[in-house]
């Protein structure tokens, strides 16, 4: 089997440790630990922690970015939104939270290109459920409280909280609130129909 190159392995190591510890939770020796190398060689590729933590974000936000686009957009919007709950569901609970949530929460630690990568990782993800829910607009009898944009500010705030709060209270309920509220803003009996589902 083919060994994952240094910088791979760096980067994949500190996705985790990101996301089980946060930014300030982790040291270069914790990583070259893990990797087995010295902290010089993590020096060679990332000079500082600040290097490796862009990376990492910008990597994170790689992946996510495919998977939105994995996600076809002829499906019925209930669908298109199960399918982006899922990895979401799937992770909660578990040691580690959405990289971006996490680092969020650090923020006044970390250096001026994290944060405008960040903001820009919030608003792909705020701009993905916006046009979901304008489809889903479009379907329903009545209109959202809200425009589509905000409702997807609150909706992606919500989410992140549901993610976060699992850790404190040991459950998944504040995410499947948040989830469940994403789901009926878009249920409605014509695209229930679609899936052969009924509206909750």
């Amino acid at each position: 089997m083919k060994t994952q190159p240094v910088r791979e392995q760096l980067l994949e190591h500190t996705l985790v440790l990101i996301r089980r510890r946060g930014f300030n939770g982790f040291s270069y020796r914790d990583l070259a630990e893990l990797v087995g190398v010295k902290t010089s060689s993590i020096h060679y590729y990332f000079p500082s922690k600040d290097d490796l933590v862009l990376e990492a974000v910008k990597e994170y936000s790689a992946r996510i970015v495919e998977r939105l686009r994995n996600i076809d957009p002829e499906l019925p919007v209930l669908e298109q939104a199960r399918q982006y709950l899922e990895p979401l569901r799937a992770t909660c609970g578990s040691d580690q939270i959405c990289l971006a949530g996490m680092l969020s929460t650090e923020v006044l630690s970390l250096p001026e290109p994290v944060h405008n990568v960040l903001k820009d990782f919030y608003h792909m993800n705020e701009a993905w459920l916006a046009k979901l829910l304008e489809r889903g607009q479009q379907q329903r009898e009545t209109l959202y409280p809200v425009p589509p944009e905000m409702l997807a500010q609150v909706l992606y705030g919500a989410l992140q909280n549901g993610l976060i709060a699992a850790r404190l209270f040991g459950t998944q309920e504040r995410l499947e609130a948040a989830a469940e509220t994403l789901l009926g803003a878009l249920c409605n009996k014509r695209a229930a129909a679609l899936l052969g589902k009924t509206c909750a």
